[in-house]
């Protein structure tokens, strides 16, 4: 089989899995009043992440990514049905931690994967690791252990989710794009350039600049943190 055919038969099962999904999150929606099954559910090709819940920000809507890689049902290595089903709910502990009233004696620990998050979690029966554990789903889980404050410096822990926080942010920042197709910029070593085309990375941005008659590929953020300003702006 090719990677042409085999990324065709991964796309086709997206309707199945799509279907999957919001079936068990009308259940939990039922459950916790919210309305995780009405956003969009889309499926990319990740070898990194097995997926993630996006709020909503000012350049995309909220949904729920996957990827088929650890889903799809036609790969050798998928993850079981088990931990597919955790994986979802996983998810969707994240969703609920953006849109429900987190008790405060669950809000000790801060971060994506902190107390909040992992008191969602023990709501729906997810396993509350932040990374994956293979066949972590069908164990007991002991979610009063996880919740309880232990006797740590959460200065050290606020001080190590910061960075994290900031690093997150930073990488945002680096993703909006801040130029157009067609700009003319000015770089000290090749001259006046125009964009020809804009190519968004999750955590960059990389302009395709004509100079001359050779286009040379640069990182935005060098752009903008050396001031290589649009010649309009001159």
């Amino acid at each position: 089989m090719t990677k042409k055919d085999m990324l065709k038969l991964l796309h086709d099962e997206e309707p199945i899995l799509r279907a999957e999904i919001t079936a068990l999150y009308s259940v939990l929606d039922h459950k916790l009043g919210l309305h995780g099954a009405e956003l969009p559910i889309t499926f990319g090709m990740d070898e990194k992440a097995l997926g993630s819940y996006l709020p909503a920000s000012y350049d995309n809507e909220e949904q729920f990514q996957f990827s088929l890689f650890f889903i799809g049902f036609c790969m050798n290595e998928q993850i079981s049905k088990n931990d597919r089903i955790n994986l979802y709910k996983h998810e969707y502990a994240h969703y609920m931690a953006h849109h429900l009233s987190i008790p405060d004696k669950y809000n000790w620990q801060p971060g994506v994967h902190g107390s909040a998050w992992k008191y969602c979690c023990s709501l729906i029966g997810a396993v509350p690791s932040d990374y994956y554990i293979e066949d972590a789903s069908i164990k007991k889980i002991d979610y009063e252990s996880v919740l309880t404050r232990p006797n740590v410096d959460h200065n050290q822990v606020r001080m190590l989710d910061t960075y994290r926080t900031q690093r997150a942010y930073k990488n945002m920042e680096n993703a909006k794009i801040k130029y157009e197709v067609g700009d003319t910029v000015s770089h000290p070593k090749f001259g006046e350039g125009t964009v020809k085309e804009i190519e968004q990375q999750p955590s960059s941005v990389r302009l395709h600049i004509l100079f001359g008659e050779e286009i040379k590929i640069i990182d935005q953020k060098w752009l903008v943190k050396t001031g290589y300003k649009k010649v309009a702006e001159r």
